[in-house]
């Protein structure tokens, strides 16, 4: 009888023992197990920008966006300001404004005035000037006489305007010549064109001149 109880006993304890393997653990958080459930085995990281990586492989060289400078066409000209040379007056005292003598001149009274301060000769040997603008790429200007105060309008404006200007108003104190605008025809010209005045200094007035006449070819 004993025996019997005894086999029985070992027979309880043994499936006691087999009911605690199998017993289920109990998870606090649910969450995290789904979440790892959910989750890729292997974490992939992403590919690199396929643009980045050309940009570092290009060896391709530096394009300069610099501009070439401009060619000087004037560079084999030489203007002979020296043709119509005159001694240049000393200023020891200036006549009074005269601007009856140019009634237009007095739409541009304070520029002329303020000009008339200075005492440098800027053209013809007697007479200051006064140039400025007068719209897109048009210039005006005016000389006035020291010794009489007289005014006079230099050949600018829309008459000697080109579409292509290398340079304008160009003049010499000790000369009469006076150059209202260096041209070409267009962009890609290689040829200069000169428009040109020659003061004549008894009739007061601005003369054309043909540039023949006062450039010289180096």
């Amino acid at each position: 009888m004993k025996k019997e109880k005894f086999i029985i006993c070992c027979l309880l304890m043994m499936l006691f023992a087999c009911t605690e393997k199998k017993k289920p653990v109990i998870v606090e958080n649910k969450e995290k197990i789904e979440i790892l459930k959910d989750s890729p085995s292997n974490i992939v990281e992403p590919l690199k920008d396929k643009s980045v990586i050309e940009l570092k492989n290009d060896t391709s060289e530096t394009v300069s966006t610099t501009e070439e400078p401009e060619e000087d066409i004037t560079a084999k000209d030489s203007i002979n300001f020296d043709k119509y040379a005159v001694d240049v007056q000393e200023v020891f005292k200036k006549a009074p404004l005269d601007f009856s003598s140019y009634p237009d001149a007095k739409f541009f009274r304070t520029r002329i005035i303020d000009a008339y301060k200075s005492n440098e000769i800027a053209f013809g040997g007697h007479y200051i000037g006064t140039i400025f603008g007068c719209g897109a790429s048009c210039i005006m200007g005016f000389i006035m006489d020291v010794r009489d105060g007289k005014i006079y309008d230099l050949p600018l404006g829309e008459k000697n305007m080109c579409s292509w200007d290398i340079d304008k108003a160009i003049s010499n104190p000790d000369s009469r010549l006076f150059i209202s605008a260096i041209c070409k025809e267009d962009e890609n010209s290689k040829t200069a064109n000169y428009n040109a005045y020659v003061w004549n200094e008894e009739k007061k007035v601005f003369e054309t001149v043909a540039q023949k006449e006062f450039i010289i070819k180096k």
